[in-house]
C-alpha cells in the first residue's frame, strides 16, 4: 500500500494546471522573429515533447537547457530561500524523484546544453564536456540566432511543422458551399440510379468526371437509404474542411474525392471494419 502525503490530489491538479498555463502562454508568445525562454522545472519527458511540437507547430528554433545539479546541493538552495518560496520537504522530494532528465537522443530534448553551476562548466551538444560555462552559454545563443554550418552535429534549425501540427486553413464560404453541392451531386445520382432500379441495389453507379477526369464508376452491393448518404456527406465535410482542402481545385475533384470516400467506407463496412478515417485521405 502506498501512503500518499497531505494534499497529494489537490498539489497534482494544480501542478497539471500551472503546466498547461505556461504552455499557453508559450504558444502565444512563441514565433521566428523573437526568442522566447520558459524557465520553468520543465521536469517531465512528455511536457519537453508537447513544448517541442509547439515550436515545430511555429517554424521557429528549439533547444533545452539542463541545468545539472545535484539533488543535495538543490536542497541546500531551497532552504536558504525566503520560507514564503520554499518548497515544503515533501513536495521537493516529490519533484526530485519524478524528475526525468533530457536526452540528447530525443528529439525534444536536443540541442541539449548542460550547465554545472557548481563546477562553473558545462557541455554543449558540440563539445566534448567540461567547456567554461560563459562558452556554452554563447553556444546556447549562436544556436538560437545565428546560420547553423555544422550539419554532422544535433544543431537548433528551424523546425518544419506538419498537417498534425498544423491548423487547417479558414475555407471560404463559397468553397465549402461548392464542396457540399458536388457531394449532394453524388447523392442524387445514387438515389435516382435505385430509384430506377425499383428501390433496389443500382449495381453500378456512373458520374461524370468533368473536365478534370474520367468518368468514374461506384459498384453498390446493396441499397443505401437517404439517410445513410447524408451521414457520409457530413462526415466527408468534416475531412473536407480539416484535411483534404488542399487537393479539391474544383467541383469535379469534390465529386471524385467523396465517390473515392464512398468506395473505401462502403468496402470497410461490408468488411465489418467500419469507416475510414483522416488516415485514408
Amino acid at each position: 500500500m502506498t501512503c500518499l502525503p497531505p494534499g497529494y490530489p489537490t498539489r497534482v491538479v494544480n501542478e497539471k494546471n500551472t503546466r498547461a498555463k505556461l504552455k499557453s502562454q508559450v504558444e502565444r508568445l512563441v514565433g521566428r522573429k523573437s526568442v522566447t525562454i520558459l524557465d520553468s522545472i520543465n521536469n517531465i519527458k512528455g511536457y519537453r515533447y508537447e513544448l517541442w511540437c509547439v515550436a515545430r507547430a511555429a517554424g521557429t528554433r528549439y533547444c533545452m537547457v539542463h541545468v545539472d545539479t545535484d539533488v543535495a546541493t538543490c536542497s541546500a538552495w531551497n532552504a536558504a530561500r525566503p520560507e514564503s518560496e520554499r518548497y515544503r520537504q515533501e513536495i521537493f522530494d516529490d519533484l526530485a524523484g519524478r524528475f526525468e532528465r533530457p536526452d540528447s537522443r530525443n528529439r525534444w530534448d536536443a540541442p541539449l546544453f548542460t550547465l554545472h553551476p557548481a563546477a562553473g562548466t558545462g557541455c554543449s551538444s558540440c563539445g566534448e564536456g567540461g567547456e567554461a560555462e560563459a562558452d556554452v552559454l554563447a553556444a546556447v545563443v549562436r544556436a538560437m540566432t545565428e546560420e547553423q554550418t555544422n550539419h554532422q552535429a544535433r544543431v537548433a534549425r528551424d523546425l518544419t511543422p506538419t498537417m498534425a501540427t498544423s491548423n487547417p486553413a479558414l475555407l471560404a464560404t463559397n468553397t465549402l458551399h461548392e464542396i457540399d453541392q458536388a457531394a449532394q451531386e453524388v447523392i442524387n445520382t445514387i438515389m435516382d440510379a435505385q430509384a430506377a432500379a425499383a428501390g433496389g441495389a443500382a449495381e453500378v453507379v456512373r458520374f461524370g468526371g468533368g473536365t478534370s477526369g474520367p468518368p468514374m464508376e461506384l459498384e453498390l452491393r446493396r441499397a443505401l437509404t437517404l439517410a445513410e448518404l447524408r451521414r457520409h456527406k457530413r462526415a466527408f465535410l468534416k475531412l473536407a474542411t480539416k484535411i483534404t482542402f488542399a487537393r479539391l481545385h474544383d467541383a469535379a475533384a469534390a465529386r471524385r474525392m467523396f465517390v473515392d470516400y464512398l468506395r473505401s467506407n462502403l468496402a470497410a463496412e461490408a468488411a465489418g471494419g467500419g469507416g475510414c478515417g483522416t488516415e485514408d485521405f
